[in-house]
């Protein structure tokens, strides 16, 4: 998917609205514009790990579930986006 140098893996627990992710959708690539804690019917199985997420993107709008164990390459991270939640 991407030849970028500066790509890391991090866990879904660690993913940050701003941040631009590998994704199996076109164009393979989306960027996370919010984050919200899942609250769906089997929240039960993520809360020992901090519990779930949904992901809204700016190309997909429907959503993923993000699981607080998965692993994620972030293509790219907005610093500004950064320093907000931190």
């Amino acid at each position: 998917m991407s030849g970028n140098l500066n790509t890391q893996t991090v866990s879904g627990r660690d993913l940050r609205v701003g941040d631009t992710i590998e994704v199996w959708w076109a164009p393979h690539r989306d960027t996370i514009i919010d984050l919200v804690p899942y609250e769906g019917p089997l929240k039960y199985l993520w809360e020992e790990d901090g519990g779930a997420q949904v992901a809204a993107f700016g190309l997909n709008k429907i959503g993923m579930t993000i699981e607080p164990h998965m692993s994620f390459r972030v293509i790219s991270r907005s610093p500004l986006l950064r320093a907000q939640v931190a």
